[in-house]
């Protein structure tokens, strides 16, 4: 699996939590020359009556798009003031939100799709879901998620949890290029449960090898929990880590329709950035199955 980030595309409803998303986004970008794609998408609303669906909102609709076209030419405008280097693009989408992404990760290339996180949800939200873990579960390439409250940019620690080994590798890989894109060390976390541990224990002692072979730096901790994504985002607090290197396929297998699923924890209790490593060129995600993004992208600029 390719690990480089040459391609970010970054969602975003003009909200503070994105405008965050889009700074840690460009920080990434200067570090591995890679270009961004800004995407917003406005969803169309219909009708359908004896002459066949109709759109509600014509003239509203269009105002919108004139308006996220105006802001998105002043936000590329500031942001190449700024950064000359920076190769930056903005695509407006009106499709669900997770399909838009979707179609613009196949058509650009993307590695990285970035996302911003408010932090803690309210019960609602996090029984129905929210808007990062909707394209956490929806799109079809890796996912960063950054908290609003996150003011670092780069990743000078960074947390690698070994507690499956599907795609370890990878994840190593992953995170030796993130390491040495910031010349940062990394911390390998073995976790395991009590009847698991000598597989996971065979695997920490094999990625400790491996920095080791690749000369990086790195601290180890090995514990035995029954609670993942707890252990895991107290150590990260605990560590001073930046950033939480997780791969999708290993955390899908903890996947639960309760709320207390691994992943909903982990974002809800974690206030460091978090990448999902995905391959893109495994099975591609339905999205027909996800859901239809109630809550996703707002139509004005805020």
């Amino acid at each position: 699996m390719q690990n480089s980030i040459s391609t970010l595309l970054v969602t975003t409803d003009f909200t503070e939590k994105s405008k965050n998303a889009l700074e840690m986004a460009v920080h990434i970008a200067l570090r591995h020359h890679s270009r961004i794609i800004i995407l917003h998408n406005i969803n169309h609303f219909f009708v359908i009556d004896k002459t066949g669906k109709q759109l509600l909102g014509a003239d509203v609709v269009k105002n919108n798009v004139k308006r996220v076209e105006k802001t998105f030419q002043k936000m590329k405008t500031s942001l190449v003031s700024e950064y000359p280097k920076l190769v930056i693009e903005t695509i407006l989408t009106s499709d669900t939100l997770i399909n838009g992404i979707n179609k613009v990760i196949d058509d650009e290339d993307v590695d990285l799709v970035v996302c911003g996180t408010s932090g803690k949800q309210d019960f609602i939200r996090v029984v129905i879901g929210s808007l990062s873990y909707e394209i956490l579960t929806g799109v079809n390439t890796s996912v960063l998620l950054v908290p609003e409250s996150c003011t670092k940019y780069t990743f000078e620690k960074i947390l690698v949890p070994v507690r499956v080994t599907d795609n370890l590798s990878d994840k190593i890989d992953l995170s030796l290029t993130i390491a040495k894109k910031n010349k940062g060390s990394i911390d390998i976390l073995g976790i395991s449960k009590e009847d698991n541990v000598n597989t996971i224990g065979k695997a920490y002692l094999d990625v400790r090898r491996t920095l080791e072979y690749c000369s990086q730096r790195y601290d180890s901790h090995f514990v035995e929990t029954g609670d993942n994504a707890l252990q895991i985002s107290e150590y990260s607090k605990d560590d001073g880590a930046d950033i939480i290197i997780l791969n999708y396929q290993d955390e899908q297998s903890w996947k639960s329709i309760f709320m207390e699923n691994f992943f909903k924890q982990i974002i809800n209790n974690t206030v460091v950035p978090l990448f999902f490593l995905k391959n893109r060129y495994e099975k591609k995600i339905d999205s027909t199955k996800v859901g239809d993004g109630y809550d996703v992208l707002l139509p004005h600029p805020g």
